[in-house]
């Protein structure tokens, strides 16, 4: 069978390393799955990972409104030279393209929409993205299934118009091979930061943005080391180096001796396993958070604000808060703080046998094979797959 990913763009983000974690999966497997992928805009460090694992990929170049017929040329002739048995649109204009890429052929091609966002408010998105959506929203009995990586999402888009008899949800998946434990991880980490190693080394792997709510764990580390916590903060990602608003109102309140803000790492793997626990306080905006099934993988426990799937992630293998509740959450590090590191130790080995048991990326390329072996097998009698068939294939 023949797949066709068309993807918005390759750059870093959740959609990006989802697929291509997934196609690497894929290829390491030798199925007889023939994968290829189509950027609508020139690949960035995701494209490279694609390439490397040897996926074909080409892209069509969209840069701007000056592109766009272009673009959408090189769309047509690419699904009309790769003739695929099955096309999978990852990201909202990325189903939009699909839908154009394949219009008015002779031969219908299935194709399965595969959203990797989470809407709590529309009007918290930008006026173009908000287009995008509704427009998909109308189009969205179009495509023979439509995947989301949470619940959540499923039911937010499900509110917005989009038809819910075409939804399934497959989680993100993870390598527990590559995100594992490491017996020397913290005193790596203590002496790659200059870590007091008495201290408790509470994590934080994100974008530097308002939906993250960084600000909400810094306040709840405050009230922690003033009950007595000795907390080491480790701040990662992108622009988590540049304090910026009431997050950078509230840094100053730290000692700089127990504080770490690092920008992007481009290896998480080798920083999770170092970590005591890692904190997810987001306020909005979470779907199927990444970080949560990659620090659990390396049997790091976590807290995490109760903000889209989070809670049935985490499940028992970690503690849940309110979102916006700098309280609770101090409570909940002084919790893991009491119990010792035995006890985050046997919390953390429980994570990890979580992961590997529902969210291992071996499971979840099975769930897309079954999904591609419904529909694609239906398109080769049929060229098409009822909702009722496609619904099976849900896994989770």
């Amino acid at each position: 069978m023949k797949i066709l990913h068309v993807i918005t763009a390759l750059n870093v983000g959740g959609a990006e390393t989802m697929l291509a974690r997934l196609l690497e999966h894929e290829r390491m497997q030798g199925g007889a799955r023939q994968a290829s992928v189509l950027s609508l805009m020139p690949p960035g460090v995701a494209g490279a990972r694609v390439r490397e694992s040897g996926i074909p990929l080409r892209d069509c170049g969209l840069a701007g409104m000056g592109s766009l017929l272009p673009g959408l040329m090189r769309l047509r002739a690419a699904v009309r030279g790769e003739r695929p048995d099955l096309i999978m649109a990852w990201m909202y204009h990325a189903h939009l393209a699909a839908r154009l890429g394949t219009w008015l052929r002779r031969e219908r091609i299935p194709v399965v929409w595969n959203v990797r966002h989470s809407i709590d408010d529309l009007r918290q998105e930008k006026p173009a993205l908000r287009t995008i959506i509704r427009l998909a929203a109308l189009f969205s009995r179009w495509p023979q299934a439509i995947v989301y990586n949470s619940h959540a999402a499923a039911r937010q888009h499900g509110r917005l118009g989009f038809a819910p008899d075409r939804a399934t949800v497959i989680p993100n998946g993870f390598d527990c091979d590559l995100f594992q434990p490491r017996v020397d991880g913290r005193d790596g980490l203590v002496a790659s930061f200059g870590i007091d190693p008495r201290a408790l080394i509470v994590g934080m792997a994100a974008r530097n943005h308002p939906m993250k709510d960084v600000a909400n764990l810094i306040d709840a580390v405050g009230r922690a080391r003033k009950a007595g916590v000795d907390v080491h903060l480790l701040l990662m990602g992108q622009d988590m180096d540049r304090p910026s608003g009431r997050f950078g109102q509230l840094i100053g309140g730290l000692p700089a001796d127990r504080l770490t803000l690092r920008g992007h790492v481009s290896s998480l793997a080798d920083v999770l396993p170092g970590l005591d626990l890692l904190v997810l306080p987001s306020a909005w905006g979470e779907g199927f958070p990444n970080i949560l099934g990659e620090a659990m993988a390396c049997a790091v426990p976590c807290i995490a604000t109760d903000v889209g799937d989070s809670r049935w992630i985490v499940g028992d293998a970690g503690i849940t808060v309110p979102p916006c509740a700098p309280d609770k959450l101090a409570e909940a590090i002084m919790t893991m703080w009491e119990m010792g590191r035995a006890g985050r130790k046997r919390l953390g080995a429980a994570a990890r046998a979580r992961v590997k048991a529902d969210f291992s990326i071996g499971r979840i390329a099975a769930s897309y094979d079954q999904l591609y072996q419904t529909i694609g097998g239906h398109a080769v009698a049929s060229r098409d797959a009822s909702p009722s068939d496609i619904r099976q294939a849900q896994v989770m």
